[in-house]
Parts: structure tokens; C-alpha cells; sequence
């Protein structure tokens, strides 16, 4: 895995070569106003650690650079440019910046050489084995502008991007069918005329169910 620090070269060596008006200051902004480069991507479901943002975030664009060569997508993909490919999957998810913040939590431990280093009086024993408790750290939400999900990301990005309706479709819909059953109507068309959602949405999932799973 990744350091952070190979992340964020590598990230930034990416976005930085979208030649589009505003993609220094968007860049300034994330790495000065933002936690971006050090957010987890979940509370607790992928990645939720600190870099785990940015490296879902470079998950999501390699599994929709790879859909590039897939005979389903290759001439749809093709046909999009790589600075929209890589706006769409490096900005997806940038509402989750100033979106979590860190907290601690008591929970069981089994790990056997921290319960046999434990003070008798604090081992604990259960129908899965001796445990003890242990405080540990982690995240809980913790939003600053409550404007959705998808939406949220197309706002920022735009008060320094200028977006193509393309990458504006692509970024607000990736979530896919993990938007309320309220949405399915408006996501469905959106889908039937930009194609590019559901790539970025299989990509996500892709991203989140494989390469991230158990990571």
C-alpha cells in the first residue's frame, strides 16, 4: 500500500495536468481550506483511516482508466477526454473533505498479546474468548456544508472549475443506485444520456467492494 505521501505526489501530479482555468487555485484550496489529503473515506465501511480518501479516490480513477481497454466501454470511454475521465473520478468525492473528524471509542479486543499483558483485573472473557477493552480511535460525521453527496462535490469543484455538463452528470451521479428510490427516475435518463455515471459508479464500486475490501 501507498503512503500517504506517494498518494498525494501522485494525486496531485494528476489533477495538476488538467488544463482548465482554476485547477491551481481548486488545488490550493484543497490542500489549505481541507483535511482532503488526510480524510478516511468512511466512518467505518472503506478505508476509514487517515489517507483513505485520497487513496479511494486514486482507486476510483484507476478502475475507470482500466474500463478504457474493457471491449464493453472502450469506444464509449474513448470518446471522452482524460481530463474529464480524471476530473470526474479525483473530484467525486470531494464533499467528504471537512466532512469527518476523529474520536475515540471503547471496543473488545482478542488480540492474545495485549490480553495476556493486561492487568488480570481488566481481562474480560466471552463466547468468543478472553478480550479486553481498548480505546481506540476512529470517525464520525461531522458536516460543515449539508448540501448532499454527489451535488455537495459539483458546488465546490465549480467555485474554481468550470465543469463540462459531462463531468457535472458524472461527479453529481456516482453514486448510482445508492441514491434514495426517490432518484431512480431522474438517475435512470441521466444514465441513458451520459454514460460516463455509470462507468464512474461501477468504477466506485469497484473501488469500494474490491480493491478496498478488508483493507
Amino acid at each position: 500500500m501507498p503512503t500517504i505521501e506517494e498518494n498525494t505526489a501522485r494525486y496531485k501530479k494528476l489533477l495538476g495536468s488538467v488544463h482548465r482555468d482554476g485547477i491551481r487555485k481548486l488545488m490550493e484550496y484543497m490542500e489549505s481550506g481541507t483535511d482532503f489529503y488526510t480524510a478516511p473515506a468512511s466512518t467505518r465501511f472503506h478505508l476509514a483511516r487517515e489517507g483513505g480518501l485520497l487513496q479511494h479516490s486514486l482507486n476510483v480513477y484507476d478502475c475507470l482508466m482500466d474500463k478504457r481497454e474493457n471491449p464493453v466501454w472502450k469506444d464509449i470511454l474513448n470518446n471522452i477526454p482524460i481530463e474529464s475521465l480524471r476530473i470526474v473520478s479525483l473530484l467525486h468525492d470531494l464533499c467528504k473533505a471537512n466532512f469527518y473528524k476523529e474520536t475515540t471509542k471503547n471496543q473488545k479486543t482478542y488480540d492474545r498479546k495485549k490480553v495476556m499483558e493486561a492487568e488480570s483485573w481488566q481481562r474480560k472473557h466471552d463466547s468468543m474468548g478472553d478480550y479486553i477493552w481498548e480505546t481506540v480511535k476512529t470517525y464520525q460525521v461531522d458536516e460543515q456544508l449539508p448540501l448532499g453527496h454527489g451535488e455537495k462535490s459539483v458546488i465546490v469543484v465549480q467555485k474554481y472549475l468550470r465543469l463540462t455538463v459531462n463531468e457535472t452528470m458524472g461527479i453529481r451521479w456516482h453514486m448510482g443506485f445508492s441514491e434514495p428510490k426517490e432518484a431512480w427516475n431522474a438517475l435512470g435518463v441521466a444514465m441513458d444520456k451520459y454514460p460516463i455515471i455509470l462507468a464512474v459508479y461501477e468504477a466506485d464500486l469497484e473501488a469500494t467492494k474490491i480493491l478496498e475490501s478488508g483493507i
